[in-house]
């Protein structure tokens, strides 16, 4: 039996079935994120934590993926205007920012674990201190029961405390659980980057074959929709490890 369906039509429906299944997919993943950023702030509220300060990697890293927003979004609307060849090089530049972003994320991880940051077998702030990988103060900072805490000749003080006149005693054994949380939250996240760069490198072969037009560009509209929240995510990620971690 013939197709009697329009069309204009069939490709209505295919859009708001492909955007539907993503919108529902990035619901999911936004549910499963609130619930680690929540077991990672009530994991903060322990009387001993540890702040770890962000490698410039993930600054880096940060500055990447924003901007392969901004060339994501430009090769959208070149698609739906059937400027092709430009189209074609900003999403190959989004391809190549985004394995950029994972880069220097794994740079990240190196930087981390140079200090003694791990994800597994964290050391505890006592180990962290002995071992010297990290600069107290600059690398990290114990912070105890909602203090900062600065560490001067091998004593523990209140970091408003200008004199040092009261020693402060945190719990030394206490499992750097930041530097775990750090590794789970950046690794899930790039698990579903993965996906995006899949996604990415259809979208390229799909726009090296012609195969988007003004009236058709739902593929790639619904690859950029995963993008832009990616960034978001991340974003988020950043702002949450960076002022809470």
């Amino acid at each position: 039996m013939k197709n009697t369906v329009p069309v204009e039509e069939r490709l209505e429906i295919k859009k708001k079935t492909h955007k539907n299944m993503m919108w529902l997919a990035i619901s999911s993943i936004v549910m499963m994120f609130i619930g680690l950023s929540s077991a990672y702030i009530i994991a903060k509220a322990d009387i001993t934590w540890v702040h770890i300060t962000m490698p410039d990697s993930f600054l880096i890293s940060s500055i990447l993926i924003v901007t392969s927003s901004v060339t994501f979004w430009f090769a959208v609307r070149l698609a739906k205007r059937e400027q092709r060849k430009i189209s074609l090089i900003l999403v190959i530049t989004t391809l190549l920012l985004g394995l950029g972003f994972v880069k220097f994320q794994l740079s990240g991880w190196a930087e981390l674990k140079e200090k003694g940051m791990f994800f597994v077998d964290a050391q505890n702030v006592n180990g962290l201190i002995l071992e010297g990988k990290g600069k107290y103060g600059i690398d990290y900072t114990v912070i105890d029961a909602g203090v900062e805490l600065k560490y001067v000749d091998g004593k523990f003080y209140d970091a408003r405390d200008d004199y040092n006149t009261t020693e402060k005693i945190p719990n030394l054994v206490t499992k750097n659980n930041a530097s775990s949380y750090l590794y789970l939250l950046t690794g899930l996240h790039i698990a579903h980057l993965l996906g995006g760069l899949i996604s990415l490198i259809f979208v390229t072969i799909k726009s090296l074959q012609g195969k988007y037009t003004k009236n058709d560009t739902v593929g790639i509209e619904v690859s950029s929709i995963y993008w832009h929240f990616l960034d978001f995510l991340w974003l988020y990620l950043y702002a949450l490890l960076y002022f809470m971690g």
